[in-house]
């Protein structure tokens, strides 16, 4: 199995492009799109950050993320309209072990922009970077129980449900179930 750098691949994150996104590195400059999004309760009840309580948060978010791109770290776009620049939300990679060829799948959006398959889109882009640059054998994603939305994501993806792992991580002072889901790169490749 050819096995990727992980430096050669994340020291220089490409864009990627759909009919309607550009996934694209993080900017200073996304602060305040990214807070307008991330202070959102809904959209942070069922991911891994806080809420972001002011733009400061957003931007340290951001300074959070370009360190890991100057590291050469698996690391997420941030995901943008076409039409206007627009930074919606983010979709990347939560790690990858390419001696496993295994990668974990994360991502967030807006909820002006949910039910919109915007989310869908993304994650195919970042399927297909998985899949075609990245080599990887399994890509995984995870869930929420409760979170319905990013389920469907993960199902319109062609990943399959491979169990619930009840109270699994502890995060925001309670124990959470998370659904699992995967897909195996002959499954993506039909």
């Amino acid at each position: 199995m050819e096995i990727p750098e992980i430096a050669a691949l994340f020291g220089d994150l490409p864009d990627l492009e759909t009919s309607r996104l550009l996934l694209r590195k993080l900017r200073p400059g996304d602060a305040e799109d990214m807070f307008e999004y991330a202070s959102d309760p809904e959209v942070a009840r069922d991911v891994t950050w806080d809420t972001h309580v002011s733009v400061e948060s957003s931007r340290a978010f951001i300074d959070f993320v370009l360190r890991k791109y100057a590291e050469k770290k698996v690391s997420e776009w941030g995901v943008t309209l076409r039409d206007s620049g627009k930074l919606i939300g983010t979709c990347g990679f939560v790690y990858w072990r390419p001696e496993h060829g295994r990668a974990e799948l994360g991502y967030a959006l807006s909820r002006k922009y949910w039910g919109r398959g915007l989310m869908t889109e993304a994650v195919a882009a970042a399927m297909d970077f998985a899949f075609g640059k990245m080599k990887v054998h399994r890509l995984e994603a995870r869930c929420v129980d409760s979170n319905a939305a990013s389920e469907k994501v993960m199902i319109k993806s062609g990943m399959k449900y491979e169990g619930t792992m009840r109270d699994c991580v502890f995060e925001k002072g309670r124990f959470k179930t998370l659904k699992m889901y995967s897909i195996l790169e002959g499954e993506y490749r039909k």
